[in-house]
């Protein structure tokens, strides 16, 4: 009897308030690139690339995907330097974006690491 009162809530409470709300916020790292996609659903406000802590560069960053396509300027990028690129709508289901790290050294391009989250209703 217990049970199926339970159960009757959790149905009530599902109807009510419908499925759990999507997660849009991400944030991940690889090698020394960090991306955050600030944002709620399919909404993205933000897209973000930093380093990690002790991978400090001199170079730039690329972050593209879901339409995006921005390159930082070229600088010294410290571990609390972060470099933003402003959204501020809606980026289709499933929509993949990447942030890379590329360090400018001896006339050439080094790979600093690629971080991508996927954005997801």
């Amino acid at each position: 009897m217990i049970r199926a009162g339970i159960v009757a809530l959790a149905v009530a409470v599902l109807a009510a308030g419908g499925a759990p709300a999507a997660f849009g916020g991400a944030r991940g790292c690889n090698k020394r690139t960090c991306v955050e996609v600030d944002g709620s659903g399919l909404h993205v406000n933000y897209i973000a690339a930093s380093t990690t802590w002790n991978g400090d560069f001199s170079g730039h960053f690329h972050i593209w995907g879901g339409g995006i396509d921005q390159n930082s300027g070229t600088g010294f990028w410290g571990y609390h330097q972060v470099y933003k690129v402003g959204v501020g709508r809606d980026l289709p289901n499933r929509a993949v974006v990447c942030a890379e790290g590329w360090e400018h050294a001896g006339g050439r391009l080094n790979s600093m690491g690629r971080a991508c989250e996927e954005i997801k209703f």
